[in-house]
């Protein structure tokens, strides 16, 4: 009988199940608008987030290959600007000049299979274009999300060579210092060779840097310069992928241009954020209940 009146009262107003359950209803309705401005808020910048530099461009210094079936051949990247991805204690060449066909006559070509961001051997898809503020407002854009391949800050390797983190040495010497030769005398261009319709590319005051295929932006020059492209969308762009692809010039003749490189970015489907609120709370709460039942249940057992 006891369990019996205690099931029974379960259900009548005042007992410690309807009480608790209006408490956690009531502490779950405040606390929606914190919940709203967490999960929802657009995403910035992180200008309090410091870390390594992924990009970063150098020139070939290698003359000749020295592994892989094309050992033995002239490098075709020797004096080439190259852009570099950071893998902690060495790079990743993208999209540099590559042989291709059979090592006895072989054909050159000015990309690689390596020549993609995110790198397609990872899995990683696209980056996310997101939205922005400022002169980004009612605008997608690329922006520093903390995953890999997210910060587009480019810099020259050799600003790495008088840095006293013995990491940055490392990186900065890998690869026999391949890449870490001197960028001075040189103008780095970014030279647009295809883009998607409907993607644009901007810099932190520019929201329009290069318009047309063939057009160059002037990103730095020599050894000391930080730069960092900002693609973007309209806010009703089409749910897909898009990609923007280029080659580094040197616009004072130094060095020869790189291969070609490409950045893949995305527009998501993104659930309306009431919609996806009321239904996490309403989740939630449903077993917040259950559990608290099956508590005061089981404690009268």
């Amino acid at each position: 009988m006891a369990v019996s009146n205690n099931i029974s009262c379960s259900k009548k107003p005042g007992t410690p199940i309807t009480k608790a359950t209006a408490s956690l209803a009531v502490s779950f309705l405040v606390a929606t608008p914190l919940v709203v401005s967490t999960a929802f808020s657009p995403a910035q910048a992180h200008d309090d987030h410091t870390h390594e530099t992924e990009y970063f461009i150098g020139v070939d210094a290698l003359q000749v290959l020295n592994r892989g079936i094309y050992s033995g051949l002239d490098n075709p990247n020797y004096n080439r600007l190259t852009f570099l991805y950071n893998h902690g204690d060495h790079f990743h060449g993208i999209g540099a000049y590559s042989y291709f066909g059979d090592a006895e006559n072989p054909t050159i070509e000015s990309t690689s299979t390596n020549n993609r961001i995110p790198e397609s051997y990872t899995g990683i898809p696209p980056l996310k274009l997101l939205p922005g503020t400022g002169i980004y407002s009612g605008r997608l854009v690329s922006t520093d999300t903390h995953e890999p391949y997210s910060d587009l800050k480019i810099e020259p390797l050799a600003s790495l060579q008088d840095s006293p983190d013995p990491d940055a040495q490392v990186l900065f010497n890998s690869s026999d210092g391949r890449w870490n030769a001197s960028l001075t005398g040189a103008t780095i261009g970014l030279k647009l060779a295809s883009i998607s319709p409907g993607l644009n590319i901007g810099d932190a005051i520019n929201p329009n840097i290069v318009n047309n295929v063939g057009d160059i932006h002037t990103i730095g020059s020599g050894d000391n310069f930080a730069f960092t492209p900002t693609f973007w969308t309209d806010a009703t762009a089409p749910v897909g992928n898009y990609a923007a692809t280029f080659q580094l010039v040197d616009l004072s003749s130094n060095f020869q241009e790189s291969g070609t490189f490409s950045f893949d970015f995305q527009v998501a489907k993104v659930s309306e954020p009431s919609t996806t609120i009321g239904f996490s709370l309403v989740a939630l709460l449903g077993l917040s209940i259950s559990r608290l039942k099956k508590r005061f249940s089981s404690s009268f057992n």
